[in-house]
């Protein structure tokens, strides 16, 4: 969130509603999810508000705080707050009514063919600044998987699917926790994004009730029920952790509780039997005796008629994006005009490079930072590289790497006159070297 200690206002944008996927009993738009809220700072009363994703079914959670920013409208300067979204729209705002300062318009959007879901027709698509991520993917655009792409549902906004549907930006953006950094002088947002295709599957639900024929041997049910995102050899799969080894770092009693109330993206197991989780624990390689399970019940199992097939980003055969770079951007958007400054990307991969291929841009987390000397640092990239740009160009100044990838965003802070850049260099994310360092830079 966001606070305008002079206006007493603060800003808080919200997450999406949930089940993520299949929205059946939860009808209409959801609304106050996927939502910026402005509340008195001090009543928490509500005084606008603007929900950027109608009846969510995407995890377009908004992802980060809002930024801060004064842009100049009719020879008026206008104090304005600007939303970035996981979708790749920048929303701009009159802080003070609410009012939209680049106009924002309702478009049809493709509809479900899922049982009992009922997407909502339209969503809002602000007709400036244009997406700082791609929205879309055209045959054009596959690198290898042109047979599979046919199959796909590939418009922006297609709800998940059977046969899937893909969703551009990913489920991570587009823009993401990061965030974006705004230049006052300038009235210019530079924010990063991800060009990285996702697959949203659905399936009929496995677990329907804990005597649904579900099996009941370990493997069986991990098969069933925890292969789709923690991968069949458990050695997880993008956002879904591995699972290997698992008894070394998680208690029998964490795990349980996992199963029964899920934990961050994994939705909770509960409906499983006690037979079923007591398997499956002792298949991830816990010792169970009969006491433990003692007070173990099975939830009323939920009556969605279809579950979500598990985190998929989708790949080509060799590892990177099944689409044409780039992968990865920086843009600079002049927030008076709506235009752009620039834009390129962001990060590379090292093998690609040495065969020759341009600069193409990786997956990011994390954002930027924009400096009073006219600098934006940036770290992000999956190839532990942190980065200085010139703010008005774009034109790299500076690189230095990292023990491991800089999924953070920068700070800046001064120290007896001098100047510091810190990162933190934690790493872990897409397979990426682990790692507990910060790395400071001086300025010179």
């Amino acid at each position: 969130m966001s606070v305008d200690t002079a206006r007493g206002i603060v800003y808080v944008p919200t997450g999406s509603a949930t089940p993520d996927f299949y929205g059946g009993a939860r009808t209409g738009a959801n609304l106050f999810a996927n939502a910026l809220l402005a509340l008195d700072a001090a009543t928490g009363r509500r005084l606008w508000h603007f929900q950027t994703v109608h009846h969510d079914l995407w995890d377009r959670d908004l992802p980060a705080a809002p930024s801060f920013v004064t842009v100049t409208r009719g020879g008026a300067r206008v104090d304005a707050v600007a939303q970035i979204a996981k979708s790749g729209f920048v929303f701009l705002f009159d802080r003070q009514s609410g009012k939209p300062l680049f106009d924002i318009v309702e478009r049809a959007v493709p509809a479900s063919d899922l049982r009992g879901e009922r997407a909502w027709p339209t969503q809002p698509f602000p007709v400036k600044p244009a997406p700082f991520a791609r929205q879309t993917v055209g045959a054009a655009d596959v690198t290898e998987q042109h047979q599979r792409f046919r199959t796909l549902r590939g418009a922006f906004f297609a709800p998940p699917s059977r046969e899937g549907s893909i969703v551009l930006p990913g489920f991570d953006g587009g823009g993401e926790w990061g965030g974006a950094a705004v230049d006052p002088e300038t009235a210019t947002l530079y924010v990063n994004a991800s060009d990285v295709p996702w697959i949203a599957a659905m399936r009929e639900s496995a677990v329907s009730s804990p005597n649904s024929g579900t099996p009941r041997d370990g493997a069986a049910v991990y098969a069933t029920v925890c292969a789709a995102c923690h991968g069949p050899d458990r050695r997880g799969n993008g956002r879904a952790p591995s699972l290997v080894a698992l008894s070394t770092r998680l208690s029998l009693r964490d795990v349980r509780q996992i199963l029964d109330h899920g934990r961050g993206f994994m939705p909770s197991l509960a409906a499983l039997s006690v037979v079923q989780k007591a398997a499956v624990i002792a298949y991830l390689g816990y010792a169970i005796a009969p006491a433990d399970t003692a007070g173990w019940i099975s939830q009323p199992a939920t009556t969605a008629p279809y579950e979500f097939a598990g985190y998929e980003r989708w790949r080509d055969t060799s590892g990177y994006p099944a689409i044409k770079p780039p992968w990865g951007t920086l843009s600079a958007i002049d927030l008076n005009s709506g235009e752009y400054r620039w834009r390129i990307p962001l990060g590379e991969f090292a093998a690609l490079t040495a065969r020759g291929v341009p600069v193409t841009g990786t997956e990011q987390y994390g954002g930027p930072i924009v400096t009073g000397g006219g600098l934006v640092f940036i770290a992000a990239t999956q190839d532990a590289k942190f980065r200085a740009f010139d703010k008005r160009t774009g034109r790299q100044l500076w690189e230095a790497p990292l023990p491991a990838p800089g999924y953070a965003t920068p700070s800046t802070f001064a120290v007896g006159g001098k100047q510091f850049i810190v990162i933190a260099a934690g790493g872990g994310k897409l397979g990426s070297k682990s790692s507990d360092t910060y790395v400071a830079y001086a300025l010179p």
